[in-house]
């Protein structure tokens, strides 16, 4: 009897520490929260006594146009989420002279900018190398500063600490990358139909055309598609909506300028372009790494008319294939 007993205690402890009984607790405790959040609403219902009671009313309803969809965007609130939010923005009004409270909220909105922004940039930069960035500790230690935390390190150490590794792992990040790189280079000589070039430009002839063979100064029409060596694709005519891109040949980066002053109208090749005659050191955006080799499927449609190259003189001339730059990237290859 005793034993029945022990048996029936451990079988009820058993199912109330199941994932099941805990995702219902957890369940309950969020509606509770909820139902104290409106509680407000319920014990105080709004009447309209006067003409500025019913502009005032109207003008709240008016204020939230569109900001579901606003909602949605910047903060990823969704439809099921609305409850919760509601919650927030009650608490929000009813604590809105608080200065405590509007501390509290800073903190949230620093939070938000640091997940959403610092964190993603400062990930990436060490993405690769033998120290990438912990998260956790990232905020452990973003919050001893604030707090004036010293005993692992005071502030001005670790930012001593943290500008000296950032050079330190990008310079081996870097070394590797041209490494890796280089090698794909040596590799890629040795194959059947391609040719390499003395500044190191290689390509392989897919198609061959029997067109007029564009001049520096043309504008010309081709469709393409880039990777890096990785198989990664950061850009593509496909990608655009059209049949083909037009650009100006000589406000493209060198492999591309170089290999369509080779390239008769109807070709296709393939084209494998060294970092120095791509985006060298500084890179490109996120996709493509400093010192990255491109490889480009390149189809060369046609070469503008001199009439329709006169008239749009004016126009500036797309500098590069890949269109997410940013403008100050877009500037330096316009100079070029």
């Amino acid at each position: 009897m005793k034993k029945a007993i022990i048996m029936a205690l451990l079988f009820a402890a058993g199912s109330a520490l199941s994932p099941a009984s805990a995702q219902n607790r957890k369940k309950d405790k969020k509606e509770k929260q909820q139902t104290e959040c409106m509680q407000p609403c319920r014990t105080a219902p709004v009447e309209l006594k006067t003409a500025s009671d019913s502009l005032s009313y109207a003008a709240g309803m008016a204020m939230t146009r569109g900001l579901n969809k606003y909602l949605a965007n910047q903060f990823g609130v969704k439809e099921s989420q609305m409850p919760d939010f509601l919650c927030g923005l009650r608490k929000g009004i009813e604590s809105r002279k608080d200065s405590a409270f509007a501390a509290y909220v800073a903190g949230l909105v620093i939070c938000s900018q640091v997940e959403k922004t610092m964190l993603p940039n400062m990930s990436s930069q060490f993405e690769g190398t033998s120290a990438p960035i912990n998260p956790d500790l990232l905020y452990q230690g973003f919050v001893a500063a604030l707090s004036k935390d010293t005993v692992l390190f005071g502030q001005e150490a670790a930012e001593k600490f943290f500008e000296k590794k950032q050079v330190e792992l990008k310079a081996q990040k870097e070394a590797e990358t041209k490494a890796k790189n280089e090698a794909y280079l040596t590799e890629n000589g040795k194959k059947e139909g391609v040719v390499t070039l003395p500044d190191g430009l290689q390509y392989r002839i897919i198609r061959k055309g029997d067109g007029a063979v564009p001049k520096e100064t043309d504008r010309v029409q081709v469709a393409y598609e880039g990777k890096t060596i990785d198989g990664k694709v950061f850009d593509a005519t496909a990608r655009h909506g059209v049949e083909s891109d037009t650009f100006a040949v000589n406000g493209l980066i060198k492999g591309w300028t170089e290999a369509l002053q080779m390239m008769p109208v109807g070709s296709k090749w393939e084209i494998v372009i060294p970092q120095q005659l791509a985006y060298g050191a500084r890179g490109a955006g996120k996709d493509i790494a400093p010192y990255s080799t491109l490889i480009f499927t390149l189809e060369l449609k046609g070469i503008e008319p001199a009439a329709d190259k006169e008239v749009r003189q004016a126009e500036p001339a797309k500098p590069v294939p890949a269109k997410k730059l940013s403008a100050k990237t877009v500037r330096k290859n316009v100079k070029k």
